[in-house]
């Protein structure tokens, strides 16, 4: 399932499909050119170019504002029906010169409805229709009034209820078309979402949301084949609350969730944001710090250490104090991770034979 777009896919996208209107454009541009080189075009050359300006600067209007990232500043970023208006003037515009082909250039029209699927609503839809509508009304009044001898007003009519219809029709089926669309975006972004939700309970510790113990051991995985890469070091550090059972048999197993919680939490706030920290069972919490020497990794356990210490606890229950012992080691090249693990567990044996409430080392 993809990811959700950020904005930067999102401008993509939009550009992409500002492109497409453009290929539209560059084939209009095609076919009143041919119109024009054959005779078919009754305006003068002023109205000709005019009408090819407006069309050039019409197709590349989106494009450049997207380009350039004004199109932000836009209700609708996408500038559909922008798009969609311009591609209507200029059209209606050519086809008042155009007086054999009309119906030719109605149908290149209606490939604006393509476009409008993409993104607009019914309502989007049924005001494109009737701008068109309207334009092609326009057209034959000024028809009538300045030439017309051009113009068969009984044909004209048929052909603007056969467009109408025409149009209401691709309206239907475009807004069902986009609705659906819609739909299916909306879906897929709410799997997204559950499946990042799903991927975050598989690897997160429910109670303190600090990693899990198979997550973390994936991550050092991870470091070991960085560091077996040569000029990069990483530290791991055994951690273990003190006389944690007698929380729990004195002040009950919430409070002892609470101290969990609270440790995971002043733990993450002590050490650097690339630095991870894992439940690895019980009381015992894995942290990995990240791209450090063991001089820095040991500066940075006693600030949890002291954190921890210092922290009054009696907000949970009156009385409670903890403390932290913990054990810290580097990786050295061709360690196992069973063999890191094992030599920061025996620095933290250390530490609590040592009296507790300390940083042990062992290189």
């Amino acid at each position: 399932m993809p990811e959700p777009l950020d904005e930067r896919g999102k401008q993509r996208l939009r550009l992409r499909r500002s492109l497409l209107g453009l290929g539209g454009g560059a084939v209009f541009v095609a076919l009143l050119g041919a119109s024009y080189v054959l005779g078919f075009f009754r305006g003068t050359m002023q109205d000709f170019l005019l009408l090819m300006a407006m069309l050039v600067v019409g197709a590349l209007a989106a494009p450049v504002l997207i380009l350039t990232n004004q199109n932000l500043r836009f209700p609708d970023p996408s500038l559909t029906m922008l798009q969609i208006v311009i591609a209507t003037i200029v059209s209606f515009s050519s086809i008042y010169f155009l007086d054999q082909l009309r119906a030719v250039f109605l149908m290149v029209y209606l490939t604006t409805m393509i476009f409008a699927a993409f993104r607009l609503k019914l309502a989007g839809f049924f005001f494109i229709t009737a701008m068109a509508l309207s334009c092609y009304g326009t057209v034959i009044l000024l028809l009538l009034q300045y030439h017309p001898e051009a113009i068969q007003l009984r044909a004209e009519m048929i052909h603007w209820l056969g467009f109408a219809f025409t149009l209401g029709g691709f309206s239907l089926s475009g807004s069902e078309l986009s609705e659906l669309r819609r739909k299916v975006s909306r879906q897929n972004q709410d799997l997204s979402s559950a499946l990042l939700t799903i991927r975050q309970q598989a690897i997160t510790d429910e109670l303190t949301g600090a990693f899990n113990r198979r997550h973390i051991l994936e991550i050092l995985k991870y470091q070991k084949s960085l560091a077996d890469r040569g000029r990069y070091s990483f530290v791991v550090c055994y951690a273990d609350l003190d006389h944690f059972k007698r929380v729990n048999d004195h002040f009950g197993h919430n409070v002892g969730d609470m101290v969990l919680q609270k440790f995971s939490q002043l733990t993450r706030e002590a050490i650097r944001e690339v630095d991870i920290i894992a439940r690895f069972g019980g009381e015992e919490f894995l942290l990995v710090m990240v791209d450090t020497s063991l001089d820095s990794a040991i500066k940075a356990m006693e600030r949890v250490r002291e954190g921890i210490a210092e922290f009054s606890f009696g907000d949970m229950a009156p009385g409670l104090n903890i403390t932290v012992s913990l054990g810290v080691t580097a990786y050295h090249p061709g360690d196992s991770i069973d063999d890191l693990i094992n030599r920061a567990d025996e620095a933290l044996y250390e530490a609590k034979q040592q009296g507790r409430n300390q940083v042990a080392v062992k290189a």
